[in-house]
């Protein structure tokens, strides 16, 4: 039996676990459902919603704004995003105080879950049973570790895992 779905209109857990693509999607002001994922995120504040996160979603986020920063700079002077981090290896320097600036502001949502000896070997297991990208797996193991059985996100990937229950805008 896949997750349950449910879309950001309906009751919400006390718990929920922000994955990374809804966390980028609510901090960042160009991504496609912004909107939806930013009043989704005032509604769980109001409804005093303990929303958790992982370091793996600081990574993510991170590597969202560099990447972005490194490609719009690509444009500008005509090269690949990976060219413009090998040419100009201070240029992540340059861009840092945003980078930081979006860490703050997740510090300021969520509370940070540790994690445990046995995410692993969770992980890999929710790979085999659900053909699942390490990170999606490592995601979700990491929660329910800590007994979070409810996720935010906008990777469809989530809906495939039983046992859990996933929130989400995208149709």
């Amino acid at each position: 039996m896949p997750a349950e779905c449910r879309n950001f209109r309906d009751p919400i857990e006390p718990i929920l676990y922000l994955d990374a693509t809804y966390a980028i999607a609510t901090l960042d002001e160009t991504e496609a459902y912004h909107s939806d994922c930013a009043n989704f995120y005032e509604r769980l504040e109001s409804e005093s919603v303990l929303s958790v996160v992982s370091d793996l979603v600081y990574n993510e986020l991170a590597f969202h704004r560099i990447k972005a920063a490194m490609t719009i700079e690509g444009i500008r002077t005509n090269q690949h995003w990976l060219d413009v981090k090998r040419n100009r290896p201070n240029f992540i320097a340059t861009i840092m105080p945003d980078v930081e600036s979006k860490k703050a502001e997740l510090n300021c949502m969520v509370l940070k879950l540790s994690i445990g000896d046995a995410v692993t070997e969770r992980a890999f297991q929710l790979m085999r049973n659900y053909s699942l990208l390490p990170t999606d797996a490592y995601h979700i193991a990491i929660a329910l570790d800590a007994g979070v059985n409810c996720f935010v996100t906008l990777d469809r990937d989530f809906w495939r895992v039983d046992g859990i229950i996933v929130y989400t805008c995208l149709p």
